[in-house]
């Protein structure tokens, strides 16, 4: 933005300078359009310079001053800027020029107002003085009075003191409360390069008294006068055509006196916002004043009636260079660029022309590309982080749903029950989900085989165990030493070991197929429950055994007999763990439209590495070798057995340690038939 703002001030520099030589180029050597017909550039006065602006509309002479839009000059005895309260006496009056005549307004103040009377000298009145130097370099005097209210009498003062009427001048006299008011007009062709104004109040005690510098009118050279500037109307028509909207343009003499002057620094007011310059201004403006600054249009520059400028452009200009500037305005609160030029008669420089614009434009410009930009920059980055969002969110929901796919496909036991989807997609989530299609087949393939091990090596150890059992049994035919039959038998009980082992496999492997063939029924868990119980306590009359029933009946659907087979794994795997000594509690209990039979023992804790793991088959936490009531092998099977018959019922199995911490209670929760109320 620092470097559009550089080349935007630097494209307006060259446009005021070509606007200020083009302005220049016209005036070049037309030196009676500079100085008022004049061929060389007159002196400055010791006294100051009187201005004649160009007014526009002629004033009308009616003594009354109401049309006069120009700022009045005051002026006080002696030409000192003192108060009323000091001297009461002073005169304001304003100049102008319309066509071929220059009009004047003196308004006096006076408490005593001498109007001329037949009866006194002419002279012994009060007066307006007149003095200027001719175009022809004459010097004229002039006296302005009047017997009343109405025309005044104009008289030419010669240098013997003498008094002749002239009619070159006229005007109107009005009597005010506090003085009087003259309004006067003059032709353009009687003003040179000098005039001052004079007021003669006859009732001063040295009866001459003269407000202001132009008693010398009647006794001072012409080169105390003040220097008269008078703009040429072709200057000012020329420096109007050729201003430009936020442009203006000055036309200065030698002496730096503003000889013309045309446009404004300030903007026009702007038009009907657009539907953009609305939204950016409710939306962008604020921030882009925030860090750029807006251009300000309330700045104040120089004050009104300026007609000499001192400005550093200018006195290159002056000294027959192209010069260019850039100033902050009186206020600080606008830049403002401007380029000058010399204007040449021959080869001398007679003249400037200074061309100024603020940079508020070029600021405007560069804050409106700047909300475009940023608007545009905004749109984008709301446009790809929408994009990303959406793009991120499928991205998100894909993975999601191949996660929950995943999660679906195993199940509780490690089985791959099913499959993922979104395979076919070419980018990288596809390539994933078929990697995980093709771990989930192997898998598959490697559980299959694991759950058909058990049940092959059941039927290929078979056949060798009657091979042993047979050569055993033709061993104790024949006649054997007694130290050899303690081997026998040792053996034997080894074979029946393998045998037992080899029945469990089967069974559970039998139990797997027999599940999905079992007709289902709806019978009373109550019932089921308590007589395995009996059962259990006739088998093993030494072992302590609680039972806890409902008083009401428990509908379940399933299979009797499988749920008895449950029970019986839970209380074998009860007694197994009990401490001697100690009871083993079988309850059953409703909850809700489910029930939980539970069995719980005292003794050791579940092991933490274990306790997500008791319901897996061949998962035994009991130490290797060890077995259990009656001495039998445990493979790791009875759990697993329970949470098969579990599932089969809608129902399923949990342990945890018991709430006093001594032993362990293992749950299933079983569905009822019916809705219980």
């Amino acid at each position: 933005m620092r470097e559009l703002d550089a080349l935007l001030r630097q494209v307006q520099g060259q446009e005021l300078v070509a606007t200020a030589r083009a302005v220049a180029t016209a005036l070049h050597d037309r030196p009676r359009l500079l100085l008022s017909g004049e061929p060389y550039p007159v002196p400055a006065s010791s006294g100051g310079d009187v201005r004649v602006p160009n007014l526009e509309r002629p004033i009308t002479l009616d003594g009354l001053g109401g049309d006069w839009d120009q700022p009045e000059v005051e002026v006080r005895p002696g030409g000192a800027s003192v108060t009323a309260e000091e001297s009461p006496y002073a005169f304001r009056y304003s100049l102008g020029r319309f066509g071929s005549a220059v009009f004047l307004l003196v308004v006096v103040q006076d408490l005593h107002v001498v109007t001329r009377d037949k009866d006194r000298p002419q002279a012994a009145c009060d007066q307006v003085v007149v003095a200027v130097v001719t175009p022809d370099d004459e010097l004229l005097r002039f006296a302005i009075d009047a017997q009343g209210d109405g025309p005044v009498s104009t008289w030419l003062l010669r240098d013997d003191g003498t008094r002749v009427p002239d009619s070159r001048i006229t005007g109107v006299w009005r009597t005010a409360p506090d003085g009087y008011l003259v309004e006067l007009r003059l032709p353009r062709s009687l003003i040179g390069p000098r005039l001052s104004l004079g007021v003669v109040d006859v009732d001063d005690p040295a009866s001459r008294a003269v407000v202001g510098r132009l008693g010398h009118a009647e006794t001072g050279s012409r080169e105390e006068l003040d220097t008269v500037l008078v703009p040429s109307p072709e200057v000012s028509e020329l420096v109007r055509g050729l201003g430009r909207g936020q442009s203006r343009i000055w036309v200065v003499d030698r002496g730096r006196r503003v000889l013309a002057h045309a446009g404004s620094l300030h903007r026009p007011a702007a038009s009907a916002a657009s539907r953009w310059d609305r939204l950016a201004q409710a939306s962008l403006r604020a921030l882009t004043a925030r860090l750029l600054g807006e251009p300000r249009e309330d700045f104040a520059d120089l004050e009104p009636g300026t007609f000499r400028l001192g400005w550093p452009t200018v006195e290159r200009a002056l000294a027959g260079q192209e010069a260019t500037g850039e100033r902050l305005t009186a206020d600080g609160r606008a830049v403002v660029l401007s380029a000058a030029q010399p204007i040449w008669v021959e080869d001398q420089v007679r003249g400037a022309v200074l061309v100024e614009e603020t940079t508020n434009d070029i600021l405007a410009l560069r804050n409106r590309a700047f909300e475009r930009l940023f608007a545009a920059i905004l749109g984008l980055t709301a446009f790809g982080a929408a994009g990303l969002v959406l793009l991120a969110s499928r991205l998100s929901w894909r993975i999601r749903r191949l996660r929950d796919e995943l999660e679906r496909a195993i199940d509780a036991q490690g089985r791959v029950s099913g499959g993922v989807g979104g395979a076919g997609a070419a980018d990288e989530v596809g390539d994933l989900a078929r990697s995980i299609s093709s771990i989930l087949e192997r898998q598959r393939q490697y559980t299959a085989y694991l759950e058909q091990v058990g049940q092959r090596l059941s039927h290929e150890i078979r056949t060798p165990v009657g091979v042993v059992r047979s050569s055993l049994d033709n061993l104790r035919l024949q006649p054997l030493p007694e130290e050899a039959r303690v081997y026998i038998e040792r053996a034997d009980v080894g074979l029946r070991r393998l045998a037992t082992m080899l029945a469990r496999l089967g069974e559970a492997a039998r139990l797997e197929q027999a599940l999905a063939a079992t007709d289902r029924e709806v019978f009373d868990a109550v019932a089921v429950v308590r007589g395995c119980v009996e059962g259990y306590r006739a088998a093993s009359p030494g072992r302590l055994l609680e039972l806890r029933l409902p008083p009401a009946a428990v509908p379940v659907s399933g299979a009797p007999d499988l749920l008895a087979q449950m029970l019986d794994k839970l209380v074998d795997n009860a007694l197994s763990f009990a401490l001697p000594g100690t009871e083993v509690v079988v309850a059953l209990v409703r909850h809700g439209h489910a029930a939980a039979l539970s069995v719980s023992n005292q003794g050791p804790r579940l092991p933490e590495a274990m306790a997500g793991r008791l319901f897996e088959s061949m998962v035994s936490i009991r130490p290797a070798g060890s077995g259990g009531s009656g001495g039998e092998p445990h493979l790791g099977l009875g759990l697993y057995i329970v949470r098969l018959i579990a599932a089969f019922h809608g129902g399923s199995a949990a342990a945890h340690d018991r709430p006093d911490g001594d032993g362990v209670i293992v749950t299933v929760w079983l569905p009822l038939a019916v809705t219980v109320p």
